[in-house]
């Protein structure tokens, strides 16, 4: 083998060398792409699932409401299907009862009352849900005896900020 054919197979191997980084690139570049776009098509279908849940949810809360009244069977039927509908696309009620401890987590305040113990619910005006995985969709709307605690870091607001506020 000469000088020159051994250069030659060199630069080929070289050239093979570079050709099979750039495919490599390449392809890492294609893999991130698809997962990027299965990523943003997933957040795309969690919001527009998110979003119908929550044009749902005051239906179901006036069927709850008119079950209350008319103590249907029929109604109950439905209002039973679709709690089942809810779970199957992965969703569930927060359960929560008159005389729990108030948190902003899960729930809303929408009034205080007097009696009772400070802090604790005192009525469950709309029920809140969450998804299975814990994050919540909709807090329950309560009422509360005395003033719900608040403290400043369940307020998202740092502490100087407060006192500045004050």
């Amino acid at each position: 083998m000469t000088k020159q054919t051994r250069e030659k197979k060199v630069k080929g191997l070289s050239a093979n060398r570079r050709i099979d980084e750039r495919l490599a690139r390449a392809l890492a570049d294609y893999d991130n792409l698809v997962k990027r776009f299965e990523k943003e098509r997933e957040d795309l279908t969690l919001r527009g699932t998110r979003d119908f849940i929550l044009d749902l949810l005051p239906v179901v809360d006036d069927l709850l409401r008119a079950q209350e009244h008319l103590k249907d069977q029929g109604l109950q039927l439905a209002i039973d299907h679709l709690n089942k509908v809810l779970v199957g696309q992965g969703i569930s009620e927060i359960k929560i009862a008159t005389g729990d401890k108030f948190d902003s987590k899960i729930h809303e305040a929408l009034e205080t009352v007097s009696g009772g113990q400070q802090g604790t619910v005192a009525k469950v005006l709309a029920r809140g849900y969450r998804w299975l995985d814990g994050l919540v969709i909709r807090p329950a709307k309560v009422a509360v005896y005395g003033e719900p605690p608040q403290k400043e870091e369940e307020l998202g607001i740092p502490p100087a900020i407060v006192n500045d506020l004050v």
